[in-house]
């Protein structure tokens, strides 16, 4: 797999180039850049099928790369290389992006990897996802994979999710109903992304779209389709706490 390693830390570059050659023989690295101008012109020349991208470099951000390229030209896959805070991660994994955080470790990388190889979804949609989640708050999206392909989702469009076994529901104000296959405990990170609690082991709520909170039979909440959803013991202060500064 021809690659092209984008990071204004010569370091770091050194570091991840002794990784890939030393661990991974069938990853070919073809040329470094130090930022984005100078990696366009390396994808040009080399045409590679990976590129490790940073993010915070001096100029350009690495999630402007794209901008430079036609999407008929973008026939590369990206796997951000970031030392990003734990707010980053979220984006990052409700985004549907290839990430490995620095310092690299050798599972993690190996982990992106075949992750890349399996995936042949939209780069550019997840890409602009991820920028979203990042830059713009009040346009987060989430990229859910749901088998055929991936379906990005603005988080203020969601109203719940449900757990299924080891299948999540989510139910959106369009009256949609989207399935995916993972634990409703990997999407508790949208609590950090947005207006967003878990307040039963089956349900995560969209708090801007609760109706009502009944405190009958242990406690529920009536969504804005008329659903209603259980609170449990252990969470039910979590969700009042939420509320406290709305009380009249």
């Amino acid at each position: 797999m021809k690659s092209i390693i984008v990071d204004d830390e010569v370091n770091a570059r050194l570091a991840l180039r002794g990784i890939l050659e030393e661990n991974f023989p069938n990853i070919v690295i073809l040329a470094e850049s130090k930022d984005v101008p100078s990696a366009v012109k390396a994808i040009h020349e080399h045409k590679p099928d990976l590129v490790f991208l940073d993010i915070s470099m001096p100029g350009y951000s690495g999630l402007e790369l794209l901008k430079f390229f036609d999407e008929s030209q973008i026939n590369f896959k990206i796997i951000f290389v970031t030392a990003f805070s734990e707010y980053a991660i979220n984006a990052f994994e409700l985004s549907a992006v290839g990430y490995i955080l620095k310092p690299v470790r050798i599972d993690a990388l190996e982990k992106a990897l075949q992750k890349v190889k399996m995936d042949n979804a939209n780069d550019v949609e997840k890409l602009k996802t991820l920028q979203n989640n990042m830059e713009n708050p009040l346009e987060k999206r989430v990229a859910l994979n749901t088998g055929d392909g991936i379906t990005f989702l603005e988080l203020h469009n969601i109203l719940y999710l449900k757990a299924d076994g080891s299948y999540t529901h989510f139910y959106t104000t369009d009256k949609h109903k989207i399935t995916v296959a993972k634990k409703i405990s990997d999407f508790e990170r949208l609590e950090a992304m947005g207006n967003f609690l878990r307040i039963h082991r089956s349900h995560i709520v969209n708090l801007s779209r609760i109706q009502k909170i009944l405190k009958q039979d242990g406690g529920m909440v009536i969504m804005e389709n008329g659903e209603t959803l259980s609170i449990s013991a252990e969470r039910k202060n979590n969700l009042y706490n939420k509320f406290q500064d709305f009380k009249l």
